[in-house]
């Protein structure tokens, strides 16, 4: 992680201390001319933040070995199985649920019923950019619970026709929103660089709600 001017060092040394409480280790503070003998392609003239742990993986291997280990520990998956909405009852919430294949073809203002309701003793809301707009087909959850959202996109750009410059994934100090336009290798050593930062004003509610 580079720092590129004077006034970001402090943000780069708290960095390596948040680092340091969370475990990470070999967390080591560069100056510009070690970061650039690592990374000769990289204009690197203040500190660097260098950690020798930090890597990528393969995410669908990742996803398979963890789906492996929740289901050894008696986890059932649902696949294909679409959470509509639900309600509150005193301290109990009961969760409505529909067969995925047939809300794909819902039309988006129609009412539906649920083929299926769940009584669960926890629930955790996980869906991304449809959170909120699940959260918010809970009857009986107060609005003010419910996070405002923000949205933004990002784009990545792959570097293409030349060899890779670089060896390691190399980042800026973090921006509002993400992580800033940083280099990443992915397994077969292609380059790519992002995500950018382009705030919007948010998405259509329905497409969100369906996971499009």
């Amino acid at each position: 992680m580079v720092a590129t001017g004077l006034s970001e060092v402090p943000r780069l040394s708290a960095l390596m201390t948040r680092g340091i409480q969370n475990g990470v280790e070999g967390l080591r503070m560069m100056e510009g001319h070690e970061a650039t003998t690592l990374e000769p392609e990289l204009q690197c003239f203040i500190k660097a933040l260098w950690s020798p742990s930090s890597g990528i993986v393969d995410s669908h291997s990742l996803m398979l070995s963890l789906v492996g280990e929740a289901e050894s520990h008696g986890t059932t998956f649902s696949y294909n199985t679409a959470v509509i909405g639900g309600h509150i009852e005193g301290n109990q919430i009961q969760i409505h649920v529909f067969e995925s294949n047939v809300i794909a073809s819902w039309n988006g203002s129609s009412e539906l019923d649920s083929e299926l309701i769940l009584i669960p003793k926890v629930v955790v809301n996980s869906a991304g950019l449809s959170a909120p707009a699940i959260a918010k087909r809970m009857k009986g959850l107060p609005d003010g619970i419910i996070p405002a959202s923000h949205y933004a996109c990002g784009c990545y750009f792959t570097l293409s026709n030349t060899k890779s410059p670089f060896k390691h994934l190399i980042y800026p100090i973090p921006e509002v929103g993400g992580l800033g336009v940083h280099v990443s290798l992915d397994l077969n050593g292609q380059i790519k660089f992002g995500p950018d930062v382009e705030w919007i004003k948010g998405i259509d509610d329905i497409p969100s709600f369906l996971n499009m």
